[in-house]
């Protein structure tokens, strides 16, 4: 073996062992950036009310509640992975205006429910569905509602007919196909243990379903969801200009309206 092809047998070797470093890493780690729950414990807002739920999997799963008591449809919304659900107390306010009751939905790990265990994919699904359980209401009147991260969760309880209607924001196709779109040279739909997805669910969920994407989203890339709204037999699309992916509503000043307009018509 002549001294030029023993260096690239060893460079060869040195790219082959970075990259199963690389896949390792991203195997072992992958949850702490899906899931980077904020260290800050906010106040909860006076005028909120906390409920609390068991989930199937014995913690106790917490949420916020905001609006009238007698509301004809009650909004369950589903936070993003870098956020509280107390991060999200002017939107309820918004729906409320309406005369929605609202639900903010806290993950394990996340905000209350810090102490209630790790983040994961089958976890934000027992807290989801034990929060669901708790409210006593039929799936009749109520409206699954999901930011980013949280589309997923909204998803996977309509597939379990939770809801009568559903309003994504910023939705994926799947997690694996977001990490896949930021880093296309490694694996993801083998290294992610979490894929919470939506695209191979929403086919079979014949509910009305409203989606709106900014087409300048960075994080989540708009063609994923423009893609699910058109894999949804009853999806509708509301294309944000210029909007990002944390920005919409800043940046659509009558998205809030059309989503209400959006309720109004699923109003039983």
């Amino acid at each position: 073996m002549t001294r030029r092809v023993r260096m690239l047998v060893r460079v060869i070797a040195v790219g082959v062992g970075l990259y199963v470093g690389a896949c390792v890493i991203v195997a072992v780690a992958n949850r702490m950036f899906l899931f980077p729950a904020p260290g800050r414990a906010d106040a909860i807002p006076s005028d909120f009310t906390t409920l609390e739920a068991k989930t199937s999997d014995g913690i106790t799963a917490r949420a916020l509640r905001f609006g009238p008591q007698d509301a004809e449809l009650m909004v369950v919304f589903f936070h993003g992975n870098g956020e509280l659900a107390e991060d999200n107390v002017d939107i309820a306010r918004e729906l409320a205006s309406h005369g929605y009751a609202v639900v903010l939905a806290e993950y394990r790990g996340y905000g209350i429910s810090r102490r209630a265990g790790k983040s994961s994919e089958r976890g934000l699904y027992a807290d989801a569905e034990a929060i669901l359980e708790g409210l006593g209401v039929p799936p009749e009147r109520v409206v699954l509602m999901g930011f980013s991260l949280g589309t997923g969760v909204a998803v996977e309880m309509a597939s379990r007919g939770r809801g009568r209607a559903l309003v994504l924001l910023a939705p994926y196709t799947s997690i694996p196909n977001v990490a896949a779109h930021h880093v296309p040279f490694l694996p993801m739909h083998l290294l992610m243990r979490d894929k919470l997805d939506s695209q191979s669910k929403a086919a079979a969920i014949t509910l009305p379903v409203f989606v709106a994407h900014g087409d300048a989203d960075e994080v989540v890339p708009f063609d994923m969801g423009e893609t699910l709204a058109h894999t949804f037999p009853h999806g509708h699309l509301v294309t944000v200009p210029h909007a990002h992916h944390t920005d919409m509503f800043a940046t659509d000043d009558h998205l809030m309206k059309k989503i209400v307009d959006f309720l109004i018509d699923v109003t039983p």
